[in-house]
C-alpha cells in the first residue's frame, strides 16, 4: 500500500506546478491585477527556484485552461489538508491559497463571460409550456430556431425541476446544434445541470453572488430590471446582461406597471455598457424603434409561441432586427 506520505508531496508538487503555471502563463488579466501578484508571492514560498525552472513552459493558456487548472489545484488543496496540522501546508498557508484561487477563479469567470458578450443578440424567445397554443414546446423552440433565434430561455412557473429537466435537456441539445444559446429562467441548479448558456433572474430570485456560486465560470446570468435603479443595482451585483421592460404593453406577463417605451429603452442603454435585452409586448410591427434605441437583443414569448406559423414569425422578426441595423 503506498504511504500517504508519498501521497501527499505528489499533490504538493502537482499544487505547486499548477500555481506556477497560472502565473506565469495567465491569460487576460493585467499583471499586476492583486490575486495574481498574490499567486506569484505564494508559489515562491511553495518551490525552490530550481524546481520552477524545470517546470516545463507552456505555448498559450486559454481562460478556461486556466479556471481548469485553478479548479484542480482547489481540489489539490483540499487533499493537503486532509493531512491536518503536520502536512505540508500549514493553516495559514491554506488560507491564503483558498482565497486567491476563489479571487483568481472569479475575475477570469467575468472576463470568459465578458467575452461572450457579442452573442446576447438578435431574438430572444422565451420558451413557455403556457404560451404554445397547446402546442409541444420543443416544437415551438425547434421553429425559432429554424426562424434565426439565437437565444432561447426555457421559463417555466408551473412545474416541479424534476418536471422540467427534460425538456430542458432537449432545449440544451438543439441549442448547441444550433450555435444558440440556452437560458433557464429561475433555477440555478437546473441550469448547472444541464450545462447551458446561463441563467436570468428576476428581482426577488436568487442573488446573483449566490447564483454564481452553483454555475459554471462561464455561464452568464441576466437580470430583470423595471427602474433605472435597479439597472444600476443588477450591473453593480454582477450580471452579465440587463433585461428591460415592458417596452410595450403585454398580456403575457402582469407586471403592474405602465409600459416603458422606448424613450426610457435608450436612457437605460446609455446607463450600462452591458448588453441590454427589451422585453414586453414586442412584434415585427413595433420592433424597428426597439432596436434603433439601443437593444442589443429582443425578448418575445407571445410573438413566436403564440403565433400560428412560429417559424414564419420568428423570422419575420429577425428580417425587422436586421433591417432596423440589429445584429442578428
Amino acid at each position: 500500500m503506498r504511504d500517504p506520505g508519498q501521497i501527499y508531496e505528489g499533490c504538493y508538487a502537482s499544487l505547486a506546478q499548477c500555481l506556477l503555471t497560472v502565473s506565469e502563463y495567465c491569460p487576460e488579466l493585467p499583471a499586476n491585477t492583486p490575486p495574481l501578484h498574490r499567486i506569484r508571492n505564494l508559489v515562491q514560498d511553495l518551490i525552490s527556484p530550481e524546481a520552477a525552472k524545470n517546470v516545463p513552459p507552456v505555448d498559450s493558456l486559454s481562460i478556461s485552461q486556466a479556471i481548469t487548472i485553478l479548479s484542480t489545484s482547489e481540489d489539490l488543496l483540499a487533499t493537503l489538508v486532509e493531512a491536518g496540522p503536520s502536512g505540508p501546508i500549514n493553516q495559514e498557508m491554506r488560507q491564503a491559497l483558498t482565497e486567491t484561487i476563489a479571487d483568481l477563479k472569479y475575475r477570469l469567470g467575468a472576463a470568459l463571460r465578458q467575452n461572450q458578450a457579442h452573442r446576447v443578440r438578435g431574438l430572444y424567445v422565451i420558451i413557455d409550456p403556457e404560451v404554445t397554443g397547446g402546442r409541444d414546446p420543443l416544437d415551438i423552440a425547434k421553429a425559432a430556431v429554424n426562424g434565426g433565434a439565437k437565444m432561447l430561455q426555457l421559463r417555466d412557473k408551473l412545474r416541479d425541476k424534476g418536471e422540467i429537466l427534460p425538456l430542458a435537456i432537449e432545449l440544451q441539445k438543439l441549442c448547441l446544434a444550433a450555435d444558440a444559446d440556452l437560458i433557464i429562467n429561475d433555477h440555478a441548479d437546473l441550469a448547472a445541470a444541464v450545462g447551458s448558456a446561463g441563467l436570468h433572474v428576476g428581482q426577488t430570485d436568487l442573488p446573483v453572488d449566490q447564483a454564481r456560486r452553483v454555475l459554471a465560470p462561464h455561464q452568464i446570468i441576466g437580470r430583470s430590471n423595471h427602474e433605472m435603479e435597479e439597472l444600476t443595482e443588477s450591473q453593480g451585483m454582477g450580471s452579465d446582461h440587463l433585461a428591460f421592460g415592458a417596452v410595450y404593453a403585454t398580456g403575457t406577463k402582469g407586471v403592474g406597471r405602465p409600459p416603458q417605451g422606448t424613450d426610457r429603452l435608450r436612457h437605460a442603454k446609455e446607463l450600462t455598457q452591458l448588453p441590454l435585452v427589451a422585453i414586453g409586448g414586442i412584434n415585427a410591427e413595433n420592433v424597428a424603434p426597439v432596436v434603433q434605441a439601443g437593444a442589443d437583443a429582443v425578448c418575445v414569448a407571445a410573438a413566436v409561441g403564440l403565433a400560428p406559423e412560429p417559424e414564419a414569425a420568428a423570422a419575420r422578426l429577425v428580417a425587422a432586427i436586421r433591417d432596423a441595423g440589429g445584429r442578428v
